[in-house]
This record gives structure tokens, sequence and C-alpha cells, in this order.
């Protein structure tokens, strides 16, 4: 067994077979979530993460980098700490509409997006998969800090702490919307916008943090707006959450 050989109901998964169904199509029990690696310890340490590990990971980063703002720029932090923050926002916009809603055209390609989003739509509310998991996160932190490092210079550490804040924010939010359930005001509205995206429109409304960037490019949808674009089998469970 190679230490990324997955499981076979994730490439059965990723090919469409889904678990919960029966060989004629009907749907049966749906799993919460389903193993993707067959090695146990790359699955339990490094293919899942637990919701607070976000902070725990770039925390620290978040909080040197206010530091290194503040005593290098003085109040010049502030605006360099909300850019960073606002990149943010907009690498999850472009990620979320162009990487993981593209389409599959190969089976190798089929089971690169499940594991990058598709796993995520067909089990929405695995609470160890909503947030990146090690072998996702720490590899792209990297890659962001080396550019970041080159592109701001300087202007480096509170820029990156920005977006160290920023990404914390968009897993927990992520993970607030599909295992919180507020009653009123922005949570509520949060909430119901990205229940949407996955139960009714999957072409529209890719923000997770804010419609800012829907709004910019024309993927906006109102609350009121219902496009019924999802399969039918999310129907009933969207229903529920919506």
């Amino acid at each position: 067994m190679g230490l990324f050989d997955f499981t076979q109901e994730c490439l059965d998964a990723a090919q469409g077979k889904l678990p919960f169904q029966s060989p004629g199509g009907k749907r049966s029990h749906r799993p919460k979530r389903l193993q993707v690696f067959k090695n146990q310890f790359l699955e339990k340490y490094f293919a899942q993460a637990h919701p607070i590990t976000p902070g725990l990971w770039f925390g620290g980063f978040v909080i040197y980098g206010v530091y290194r703002g503040f005593r290098d720029f003085g109040w010049w932090a502030i605006p360099l700490f909300l850019f960073g923050a606002l990149i943010t926002t907009l690498i999850e916009y472009l990620v979320h509409r162009f990487l993981f809603h593209m389409e599959a055209k190969t089976e190798k390609e089929r089971l690169r997006l499940f594991l990058l989003h598709g796993y995520h739509h067909e089990f929405p509310n695995d609470p160890m998969r909503l947030v990146l998991p090690p072998i996702g996160i720490w590899p792209l932190a990297l890659v962001v800090g080396l550019l970041w490092s080159w592109i701001f210079g300087p202007y480096f550490w509170p820029v990156f702490g920005g977006t160290a804040a920023g990404y914390i924010a968009y897993d927990w939010i992520h993970y607030y919307t599909h295992h919180f359930n507020p009653k009123r005001g922005l949570g509520r509205w949060l909430k119901r916008y990205h229940m949407l995206h996955h139960f009714d429109s999957p072409n529209h409304r890719f923000g997770i943090t804010s419609p800012l960037w829907d709004l910019v490019f024309g993927t906006y949808l109102p609350l009121n707006k219902m496009v019924r674009e999802a399969h039918s089998h999310h129907e009933s469970e969207g229903e529920k959450q919506l």
C-alpha cells in the first residue's frame, strides 16, 4: 500500500458513484463523511483538521504581523493589515470560482477536483474537512509567504499578518455557516447565502466571508433569488438547512 493511495469509496465517489446510492441510482442513507486515504496516519493527521486549528497554526503570524506593522510603520500598519485581509477575500473568491468549480473532463481531473472541493459539496457537514487540512494549507501558506516577501518587501509582515487573519476568518466563517444555526442578523444572512450556493446555485454566491467579489464580478444573487441549479438529490437536504 502506497502512502498516498486512495480508498475505493473515495475513488468511486470522485467518479459520481456515491456510496449512499443503490445500484439502481436510488438514494439511500447519506453518510456524513468517508475515508479518503488508505494510510490511517496520513488520513488522521494530515488529510483532515479540527476547526480550531487555523487559529493555532496562523494566529502567531497575525499577532507578529500587527506587532511588526506598528513597530515599523506606526498607524500605517492598519491599512497594510486590512489590505492583506482584502487580498485573502479575493483569493478565496477566485480559487472557489475558477479552480474548485472548473469542469473536469477526465477521470484524473474529476478525482483532483473531488479532493479539492467536490468532497465538500457531497459531504458538506463533515466537521473534520471544513477547514483546510495540513496537506493542503501548509504548502499553500509557504508559497504565499515567499510570494508576499518578494512582492511587498519591507511591508511583508503587516500584509502577511492581514492575509493570515483573513484566512482564519474564512475557515471559521465557513465552519460557522455549516455547524451553527444563527436565528438573525449577519450570521443568519451568511449562512443562508452559503447554503444557497450549495443547494440552489453552485455557479453563483462564491463568497464565504462576504459577497463583495460576487458583486464585483457579477455572480451575486440576493437571498430571494432561487435558481435550483443543484443536483436533485441535494434539494431536500438543502431545504432543511435554509
